[in-house]
């Protein structure tokens, strides 16, 4: 079951055996249904996510009550809201599941107490904000500098996975267009 995890974490950082049983002990598994809210506007974010299995999308529910997601997340990542979980504060977003998913979640007292109690854990934890910061700030620079053409292409170029699994719907809200703008970009008219 924790697998996955365990070569996720030792492909990034070294831990005595010890340690890592430190924790994956601290892993719990959650087992999500399609389309499944596991974080919910206006809950803290109490937990952080590793997809063993599926997919999760993280997105905002406009004052008009359209959805824009900000990010999905596939097997062997991890996925919080990073501001709530950090902060204590009250979640801006939601985390649905679009898949069946497998996840091993990690609450936020345990996280904070292995950054405590295991010196490489905070390693790990830096590597993950700065890659965090590296998708978020691309992801940004992308809606600013290209069109939804060439945000599609990048899309494809590197994150094929994502059009291949996910419906049109889905893709087409995360390049922030139309299902029919979509249809016209894939189409190539």
């Amino acid at each position: 079951m924790q697998e996955q995890l365990t070569k996720f974490i030792t492909d990034r950082i070294q831990l005595t055996e010890a340690d890592l049983q430190q924790v994956l002990s601290c892993f719990h598994l959650l087992v999500a249904k399609k389309n499944e809210i596991i974080g919910r506007t206006g809950e803290p974010s109490r937990r952080m996510f590793f997809v063993n299995k599926g997919c999760l999308r993280v997105y905002y529910i406009k004052p008009d009550g359209r959805e824009a997601t900000r990010r999905f997340a596939f097997e062997n990542s991890f996925s919080t809201s990073l501001t709530s979980f950090i902060g204590g504060t009250l979640l801006k977003e939601d985390t649905q599941a679009v898949e069946p998913s497998q996840l091993l979640y990690i609450n936020r007292e345990d996280f904070y107490r292995l950054l405590n109690t295991i010196p490489n854990w905070e390693k790990f934890y830096r590597g993950f904000l700065e890659q965090a910061y590296i998708i978020n700030t691309s992801r940004l620079e992308d809606f600013i500098t290209l069109n939804p053409r060439e945000r599609y292409q990048l899309l494809l170029k590197e994150n094929p996975e994502m059009v291949l699994r996910l419906p049109n719907k889905l893709v087409a809200n995360y390049l922030n267009i139309t299902q029919e703008a979509l249809s016209r970009i894939k189409s190539g008219s």
